[in-house]
């Protein structure tokens, strides 16, 4: 489902797509976990409310609105507090998660709610590019990027780790990220509202051409 010219793009209620995934309380018990965490340690705004948390938890899971749901191995670049790849790995228990986040105290975070909420998975902290290096290439699903500006080489490192079918996730659109799709990449790119019908948001989702 792409949106175009012709095609109004989608409006989601936060709250519906919490609750449509079936996992609404193991979610709002994480979400209560970054807010009691945050006044430790700096892992959103200090100004982030429960409301914000959910509507970002929300805009975590809409890839899966355009795209079959998710399954098998998973990673996210510079996750922060965990989104999307903590909301995912809640919302589609079989997947599993490597989570790359380089700032210690945030990677401290991640540990725990990985062993908290029993997920399958391990962080790495260590920044992507040095991490991947000697990583088994072709072995993910999906991987995803919300909090990182992307560039060519990191587009690069990612695409390698996906299997041929893969997908990698960036919560933005191309123009945003100042990035042309030059040879040997394919991309699809759906728009959406999320609560706010007058704020159009993009993801991009890209893979190996050929």
């Amino acid at each position: 489902m792409k949106s175009g010219p012709s095609q109004k793009p989608p409006f989601f209620a936060s709250r519906d797509i919490i609750s449509k995934h079936g996992h609404q309380d193991r979610i709002g018990s994480y979400l209560r976990c970054v807010l009691e965490h945050n006044q430790k340690i700096n892992l959103v705004s200090r100004e982030t409310s429960y409301e914000d948390l959910l509507r970002i938890a929300a805009d975590c899971l809409i890839p899966f609105h355009f795209l079959p749901p998710l399954s098998g191995k998973l990673f996210d670049i510079g996750p922060g507090a965990g989104f999307p790849s903590v909301v995912l790995m809640l919302a589609f228990p079989g997947a599993e998660g490597i989570l790359f986040e380089r700032t210690k105290k945030k990677a401290a975070f991640l540990h725990r709610m990985l062993r908290l909420f029993d997920l399958k998975g391990e962080v790495l902290d260590l920044d992507f590019s040095e991490a991947v290096r000697g990583m088994e290439l072709s072995s993910f699903d999906y991987g995803f990027l919300k909090l990182v500006r992307p560039d060519r080489k990191l587009l690069s490192c990612a695409l390698d780790l996906l299997k041929p079918s893969g997908r990698f996730i960036y919560f933005g659109s191309l123009e945003k990220a100042g990035l042309d799709l030059g040879s040997g990449l394919e991309a699809d790119a759906f728009d959406y509202y999320l609560d706010d019908p007058e704020q159009l948001r993009s993801i991009t989702a890209f893979s190996k051409s050929g």
